[in-house]
């Protein structure tokens, strides 16, 4: 059985918060007409090296986990943090690409001092957004890790408890997981009994890390089955009647457990 730790506090918070004080003096002591120049710098060593080198080391400490036996797990996991790592410094999650799907759920559902998980959250945005909708607790999980409130942690192996969350949030990850069973049977593991799962997948898409292709709204709900309940909201949106260029499937349902 995995070890679990609280929802609202995670040992890795406190070892960002650390490496973000320590740039942070070093940006500080630099010369004024140099900050931006080390800025720069200091973005890229911990972007191109500090995670990379890294994640060998959050492994053997179990904050990340492989299957030694399955060397493609491996290369799966290097292949997605560089596609994290590359998406994060070419376009970050904007604001406005966020707000449409929380404002949905919020009007479908009230999550209002309720706890989040946001799965592959990439950045802070989906936090703060839902925490001006009036969330309680909100955290993220990602292979990299941008902020104090964004925990490294493998979707297929959430160091969560059982039942632990209301609502499980995951928008344009879902088809980058490994096993799809596997991390499905993980979101229903740690949402609460009735909780809601939301997810937002590319439809007949597949692109850069996405190891699933989506076709069409049965295809993403039957690694859920059969914990799947009440519907909230479905969609399959073709690419002509959105902003994405292509299609995009959209599900949010409470949980049978």
């Amino acid at each position: 059985m995995s070890a679990t730790v609280s929802f609202k506090r995670h040992p890795l918070v406190k070892s960002a918060q650390k490496v973000q004080k320590r740039f942070r003096k070093r940006v500080q002591k630099s010369a004024a007409g140099s900050q931006k120049k080390f800025r720069r710098w200091a973005r890229a060593t911990l972007e191109a090296g500090y995670y990379r080198y890294n994640l060998w080391r959050w492994y053997w400490q179990g904050k990340l986990t492989l299957r030694r036996s399955d060397a493609t797990f491996n290369v799966y996991l290097r292949e997605q943090l560089k596609e994290t790592l590359l998406k994060r410094r070419l376009f970050d999650r904007a604001r406005g690409d966020v707000v449409p799907l929380i404002d949905m759920l919020a009007s479908k559902y009230d999550f209002t001092n309720q706890s989040i998980l946001c799965v592959g959250c990439r950045n802070d945005t989906e936090i703060r957004y839902f925490r001006s909708r009036g969330a309680g607790h909100v955290v993220g999980i990602d292979l990299y890790q941008a902020g104090a409130d964004i925990v490294i942690m493998d979707m297929h192996d959430l160091k969560f408890g059982d039942s632990t969350v209301d609502v499980v949030y995951s928008r344009h990850s879902f088809e980058h997981s490994y096993d799809t069973r596997k991390a499905a049977l993980e979101f229903v593991r740690v949402v609460k009994p009735g909780g809601v799962v939301v997810v937002e997948v590319p439809g007949k898409h597949q692109g850069g890390g996405d190891y699933n292709y989506f076709t069409c709204l049965e295809d993403v709900l039957e690694p859920f089955t059969p914990h799947v309940g009440e519907f909230l909201w479905k969609e399959y949106s073709l690419k002509e009647e959105n902003t994405f260029g292509f299609d995009i499937i959209r599900l949010m349902f409470r949980v049978n457990k």
